[in-house]
């Protein structure tokens, strides 16, 4: 028989459960002290990554900490979700913190910064964490050498490393051979080609490959995937061949996105109809070899999708024949079918149809008519793009059909006429866009608009002064290209929140507000093309964000205040004076002062202050010396343009090294200042439509640049193949360097009225891209070389008005397209298109021989006749002093003259006796 239990051991056995009860018995609420030591642990390593006091440590129980997930039975941390961005500072992570979260099972430290391991303390340390599943690594500056570390953890069924710096495609090589079912490498740089071992991932479910550099062709076993549920190669550089056998076998998909690649071949829509899960559908064709039919047959889909894609697949052939299965589809979030010359009039039922519809894109098809309303008030859809077609007339109140409409765009279309009344109380806490239209209104008519905080009327025929009380919410005003007169208002200045002010090329007169320093969010700032006089006021220098200055072509005077953060400079066109501005900061990329009034010489300082400057124009001041040796620290530089000034001397030996940079030099906005432009407006799931707010930004960096004997102006990405040296009409001599040759990025090189001597450099033939090339109106002299028959891009060339002798390169290349004037004011050339060699004249031999013998007469005829005269006044004064001498002398004149008058007389007797 048992013996009871007595009651001190009773007593015992209840005090050893509350002193170790919190070990050794599961909990129903509360966290343990070893979890909770950890975390605490965890939250002091990352205390400069994470805000401050991320977790509140007078709260016991950490399971009530925020981002921290518990098991309700064990109360043991299974869920841990740290996100610190923006822009964290990175260190190395110690992974060990980690270990004693034993019951772990998934762990993110999206955004906190890490930039690798603890020496000793790699991802392969959490092999130790058996149940962790999901790992999410992204937004972190990680590189390919982690992969390795990574593929250890053998539990891990979800691996997210999007955003981390991936670069090798060897990554998803190695990835291959993990047990995934999900696998994010999204937004990284892998270039390369897809490995074929994708292919033994065989539970692999969703596959996020999207916004990287991946090219060629999809490995062909990729359809033993069968489990797919997502798949996202959107934004590569792939050829994808359609139909794909690969593609018919993904019968469990929700999500195909092959937007933004090389789509190849003729789609029938009808293929995919059996895809009863499929929600997200988006094809978007890079080039034009795809075409995507839903009529021929025609498609029933079957499952109703919620994202739809049809952007640029030239549907149905262009036959502007809007795909009729989208009657049945209503259940629709989001809809683009631009670049598809879609016809007929606005379909408004698309609207209609889908209660759920929030994002409507049609922008460059062929639309015409009038902008129909929805028969119903429409809640949900906040973003409307009807761009680039032939509407004309708006017909529907848009606050009252579209009262939640967030972003409107209208612009490129045929609207014209007064500003439409339909937009007056209009309310969006986004924007509107009407720019390139035809309205003709007061300026005064588009601010009954309420509460819009991006306003773009530009390219319009607006005319009159701005309000003088401008609303205070305005984020980006844009009005450049209309007819706008008057002063700017200082009311502008109470818009806190403005970072786009465009208002270039139009009649403005007065001072810029001297209160501009008031706007401390102000990025781009655009006054070009009106009349705008005085000063740049001192105050902008408090502009810590401004990076897009803009102000050419007015009657600003005055020197130049300091712009410490100014990356994109343009001043061109106007009086300012002084010497040149080296106030400026150490990031600025476009320095643009041609047609100005500074002076001096050109500081040697400066080359060395600007190490990223890419264009540099400098055309008509009056800039005086040499141009220093230290210009050539400026390797990222590709415009140059020095011309119409007065320097003098040679030009640097190490000419060459100017633009030798390739790898910096690009011409994007990229600082993030202007990604701060787009964090201010609402995240969108639809990540495509981040490339929309780039037209709340004004034109891009835009550049004038003499080239091809005339002068154009260069944007956007063109700005990233033009470049040129332009140093024409100053004083510089000596001979053209050999190593110019070097410098194989040129597309123009301008070096006339200059008194450049020598020979023309045999080395410009290297040049492969040189476009346009004048070196007339200077002393060069010699042969042209026949080398230059290599350079198969040159459409303009000029040497004329030199010295040079010999044949033309003739009929060579692109020469044969070269006339007369290319090569006149040179007597001694011959050959096409000039007269035969064996017609021109020679060139005389000796001629320098000739002007030495000259020379040598005119020194001898010169010495004589000064020692002649020397001699003649010595005589006479010793003459005049010397009495004596003075009668010897003409005693002996006498005698001589005597002799001479009497040998005379007998010789002229004798040929009259002989006569």
């Amino acid at each position: 028989m048992a013996r009871p239990c007595t009651p001190s051991l009773a007593a015992a056995l209840l005090c050893l459960v509350i002193i170790s009860g919190e070990r050794f018995l599961p909990q129903c609420a509360g966290c343990t002290r070893d979890d909770r030591r950890a975390l605490l642990d965890i939250q002091s390593f990352l205390s400069e990554h994470l805000p401050s006091n991320y977790w509140d440590s007078s709260i016991r129980d950490c399971c009530q900490w925020r981002d921290v997930t518990c098991d309700s039975r064990t109360g043991r941390v299974t869920g841990l979700d740290l996100d610190a961005f923006p822009y964290p500072p990175a260190s190395p992570l110690n992974t060990s913190l980690f270990l004693p979260l034993e019951e772990l099972q998934s762990l993110s430290l999206k955004n906190v910064g890490i930039n690798g391991c603890m020496p000793g303390a790699g991802f392969e340390i959490w092999s130790k964490l058996t149940k962790l599943k999901v790992l999410d690594l992204s937004g972190n500056m990680l590189n390919d050498s982690i992969i390795t570390s990574l593929v250890a953890l053998s539990t891990i069924r979800s691996l997210f490393l999007n955003y981390t710096a991936l670069s090798s495609a060897v990554t998803i090589q190695q990835l291959s051979t993990m047990k995934l079912e999900t696998l994010d490498l999204s937004d990284n740089a892998i270039n390369g080609t897809i490995s074929t071992g994708i292919c033994n991932m065989e539970i692999l479910q969703e596959l996020h490959l999207n916004d990287n550099m991946l090219f060629g062709e999809l490995p062909s076993c990729i359809g033993n995937l069968t489990s797919l549920r997502v798949l996202d190669l959107s934004n590569n550089l792939l050829r994808v061949k359609l139909p794909s056998p690969s593609f018919a076998k993904f019968t469990s998909l929700v999500k195909l996105s092959l937007s933004n690649n090389h789509l190849e071949g003729v789609l029938f829509l009808s293929s995919l109809s059996n895809n009863r899960q499929l929600t997200h559908l988006e094809l978007a064709s890079s080039g034009n070899d795809f075409q995507l039919q839903t009529e021929n047959p025609a498609t029933d889909m079957s499952a109703q999708l919620q994202v739809l894609v049809l952007r640029n697949c030239n549907l149905n052939g262009n036959s502007a024949v809007i795909p009729r299965f989208l009657l049945h589809q209503h259940s629709l979030d989001l809809i683009d079918m631009s670049n598809n010359n879609l016809g007929g009039y606005f379909p408004s039922w698309l609207i209609e149809n889908n209660v759920n519809l929030s994002y409507l894109i049609l922008r460059g098809n062929s639309f015409s008519g009038p902008l129909f309303p929805p028969p119903k008030v429409h809640i949900n859809l906040q973003w409307l793009d009807a761009s680039c077609n032939k509407l004309s007339k708006l017909t529907m109140e848009i606050n009252v059909s579209l009262p939640n409409l967030q972003y409107l765009n209208l612009s490129d279309n045929s609207f014209q006429g007064v500003f439409p009344s339909s937009f007056n109380n209009m309310v969006s806490r986004v924007g509107v866009d009407l720019s390139s239209n035809n309205f003709l209104d007061d300026i005064g008519a588009a601010f009954k608009m309420i509460g819009i905080a991006n306003l773009i009327l530009s390219r319009n025929n607006f005319y009159g002064s701005l309000p003088q009380e401008l609303p205070p919410h305005f984020s980006h005003l844009v009005l450049n290209d209309n007819k706008i007169t008057g002063k700017i208002p200082e009311s502008i200045c109470f818009n806190i929140f403005l970072t786009v002010l465009d208002f270039s090329n139009n009649n403005l007169i007065g001072s810029l507000p001297t209160c501009i320093y008031a706007l401390p969010l102000l990025v781009i700032l655009n006054l070009k093309g009106n009349s705008l006089v005085g000063s740049i006021p001192s105050e902008i220098c408090h502009l810590n964000r401004l990076i897009f200055l803009d102000v050419s072509r007015n009657n600003l005077s005055g020197p130049i205040p300091c712009l410490p953060n100014v990356q994109y400079l343009h001043l061109s066109e106007n009086q300012f004076n002084g010497t040149f501005p080296l106030s400026l900061g150490t990031d600025i990329y476009t320095i643009d002062l041609q047609g100005n009034q500074f002076s001096g010489i050109l500081p040697r300082l400066m080359f060395k202050a600007f190490p990223k400057l890419q264009i540099m124009l400098l055309e008509r001041n009056m800039f005086e010396g040499m141009i220093p040796n230290d210009i050539c620290h400026l390797k990222c530089l590709r415009l140059l343009d020095l011309s119409h000034n007065k320097l003098s001397g040679k030009l640097p030996s190490c000419l060459s090294n100017i633009g030798s940079d390739d790898e910096s030099f690009n011409f994007q906005y990229s600082d993030r200042n202007i990604t701060s432009i787009f964090l201010m407006f609402p995240v969108s799931s639809y990540q495509d439509l981040l490339a929309q707010y780039t037209k709340f930004i004004s034109q891009p960096d835009q550049e004038e640049f003499m080239t091809k004997s005339r002068k154009d102006y260069y944007k956007g990405n063109m700005l990233n193949y033009m470049s040129g040296l332009d140093f024409s009409s100053n004083q510089l001599k000596g001979s053209i360097p050999e190593s110019i040759g070097d410098m194989k990025w040129l597309r123009a090189l301008n070096f006339s009225a200059n008194y450049f001597d020598g020979s023309i450099p045999q080395s410009l033939s290297n040049l492969s891209d040189l476009e346009s090339l004048d070196l007339s109106h200077n002393n060069l002299a010699g042969q042209i070389p026949s080398e230059l028959a290599a350079l198969r891009s040159l459409e303009v060339f000029s040497v004329a008005y030199n010295n040079l002798s010999g044949p033309t390169p003739g009929i060579k290349g692109q020469f044969i397209t070269f006339d007369q004037s290319s090569y006149e004011g040179n007597p001694y050339l011959c050959g096409p298109p000039l007269l035969s060699c064996s017609e021109a004249p020679s060139v005389p031999e000796l001629e320098e021989n000739k002007e030495d013998d000259k020379v040598d007469d005119i020194i001898l005829f010169g010495c004589s006749a000064m020692f002649y005269m020397v001699g003649f006044w010595t005589s006479m004064g010793v003459l005049y002093f010397k009495t004596s001498w003075r009668w010897s002398w003409f005693s002996v004149v006498d005698r001589f003259s005597d002799c001479v008058m009497a040998k005379l007389a007998i010789y002229t007797r004798k040929i009259r006796g002989a006569n």
